[in-house]
């Protein structure tokens, strides 16, 4: 029972966000960025793996990874091999 509840109050959220995208064309202003950050930050993460064998550090390419990337750039990248440094 609840969760059919669950089910409806989230196919209701995406068809109320679905037609707040398609009623205002602002709305898809910002996909085509964030779609360049992703691909840049995946290419980021690849190239870093590529350099495993020198630094003995291994960046798994997995959501967390990639969306750290995305939000903080270099940064991130950078702040990725620091945590993977002092952790392991």
């Amino acid at each position: 029972m609840m969760n059919t509840v669950w089910l409806y109050v989230f196919i209701g959220s995406v068809a109320l966000l679905v037609f707040v995208l398609l009623r205002s064309r602002l709305g898809w202003d910002w996909v085509p960025a964030l779609m360049l950050n992703v691909v840049v930050a995946g290419v980021l993460l690849y190239l870093a793996g590529l350099a495993e064998p020198y630094t003995n550090l291994h960046l798994p390419i997995n959501v967390a990874t990639v969306a750290t990337v995305v939000a903080l750039g270099v940064p991130g990248l950078i702040m990725l091999f620091a945590l993977k440094m002092l952790l392991v």
